[in-house]
């Protein structure tokens, strides 16, 4: 949301994404291709600065996932019946729920990858070079705006091998031309950014620790599996359908053949996963969207078996899970959406803070473990710091860059002695939240 205020109020340029934690510089930072972000923000800029316009066009998006979803249903045969009782299960992921209305790229690119699915299961079947285009648009898309999703790609890898072998060589290597060329835009914006990245845990996943965590990375697999994959993901409501899915799929006979673009999907991401597993932790969960539609394919399985089941009883049952949904998945999320600790001091004064001083002055901020949360909720531009790592050297360095005031939430600013040297008596004192004007020592000597 820093970057949509930014976009609409400082510079529309979709190439150059700015953050309000810049010091005295110009705030440019590339990560991922930011489309959703430059398209909220000419919505910022034609009807004002206002959060909810952010949850609507969010959940906007949303929407059209779960229509995606019903859609790729479809592609699989399904009837419209089934395929809305899938799309049903879906929409009611505690995940999805919860991020619905929270303005995350990661809603963007699952919905691309999503409609991206709808036409590779297209392609798959009728092989058009129509179906192949809306495929790699929507999975250039989904990659440009978070790039763990051109994994949806690894779908194309058994359709393309299956056309080799057929004897349709040159039109396999056509097709995949075609593929490579519209994937291009994406792949330029990535070898541009990614040299100027500094997270090297996202680049460099299990290769960025010294020691590999083994024991957190158990810690992390067990979590998600008992915790985050019934509770989060599927839903109580949907375990049901999620089980006997799995038999459904082992029933099949011919199982590995037709399913081999899903387990090629599944095989890539998973590696992914495990690839970034102490990373995403279980605090990371959007980290996982790219499992949803995965998931939800088998739920839909699940579903159609209880309900065509022959036992009277194991047809009431799935009723009464599919009736549940809705509820189940808010009583997991409600809290959620509750900020809590210095998140919710900030947001309590915000209008406060934001009109203490110009939003043209520049400002120290801190403790902030994001380096984004407190200068968006003040509407400042400046430095940041975190667990009180702040230095006199640094303090004095951010002043003779044109730093006038330190907004803080830690006392250790008023207790360490050559940090409290450079601060006035404070402008607002509210919740441990304090706004000190800042001054070089001999200013309060000649005062």
């Amino acid at each position: 949301m820093t970057v949509v205020e930014n976009f609409a109020f400082e510079d529309m340029n979709i190439l150059n994404p700015r953050i309000n934690s810049r010091g005295d510089g110009d705030g440019i930072y590339r990560m991922e291709f930011p489309l959703m972000q430059w398209v909220f923000a000419w919505f910022y800029k034609w009807f004002g600065s206002e959060l909810i316009i952010a949850r609507i066009l969010t959940f906007l998006i949303s929407t059209f996932s779960v229509l995606g979803f019903y859609r790729l249903l479809r592609e699989y045969k399904q009837s419209d019946f089934i395929s809305a009782l899938g799309a049903w299960c879906f929409a009611w992921s505690p995940v999805l729920f919860y991020y619905a209305v929270n303005p995350l790229p990661d809603n963007l690119a699952l919905c691309f990858a999503i409609w991206s699915f709808v036409f590779l299961k297209r392609n798959q079947t009728d092989s058009s070079i129509r179906s192949l285009v809306f495929f790699s648009l929507f999975l250039s898309l989904a990659t440009a705006v978070k790039l763990p999703y051109i994994l949806f790609g690894a779908g194309y890898i058994p359709i393309f091998f299956d056309r080799l072998q057929s004897g349709n060589f040159k039109d396999g290597i056509v097709k995949s031309l075609i593929l490579v060329f519209i994937l291009l835009p994406a792949a330029a914006w990535y070898f541009w950014v990614i040299p100027q990245w500094t997270n090297t845990a996202l680049l460099g996943g299990i290769g960025s620790e010294e020691k590999f965590n083994y024991q957190l990375a158990i810690s992390t697999l067990w979590g998600t599996l008992h915790s985050l994959l019934p509770e989060l993901f599927l839903n109580y409501g949907s375990v049901l359908f999620f089980l006997l899915g799995i038999r459904v799929f082992i029933q099949t006979k011919q199982r590995i053949t037709e399913f081999k673009v899903e387990l090629s999907v599944l095989f890539f991401i998973s590696l992914y996963y495990l690839y970034e597993v102490n990373m995403i932790g279980l605090a990371h969960d959007y980290y996982l969207f790219p499992f949803l539609p995965l998931l939800f394919l088998v739920v839909a399985a699940g579903a159609k078996k209880v309900l065509n089941h022959p036992a009277t009883w194991l047809r009431y049952v799935g009723l009464i899970a599919l009736i549940v949904l809705p509820v189940t998945a808010y009583l997991r999320t409600q809290g959620r959406w509750i900020p809590e600790g210095s998140a919710s001091l900030l947001v309590k004064h915000k209008d406060e803070l934001r009109n203490l001083v110009n939003d043209d002055v520049l400002v120290v901020a801190g403790n902030d473990p994001s380096n984004f949360i407190f200068l968006y909720h003040i509407g400042k531009k400046g430095w940041t710091f975190e667990q009180d790592w702040i230095l006199s050297g640094d303090l004095q360095l951010q002043m003779d860059k044109g730093a006038k005031f330190l907004y803080s939430n830690t006392n250790f600013v008023e207790k360490e002695p050559t940090i409290s040297l450079f601060l006035g008596e404070p402008i607002f004192d509210k919740d441990g939240i304090k706004v000190y004007p800042l001054r070089k020592p001999k200013e309060f000597n000649n005062n």
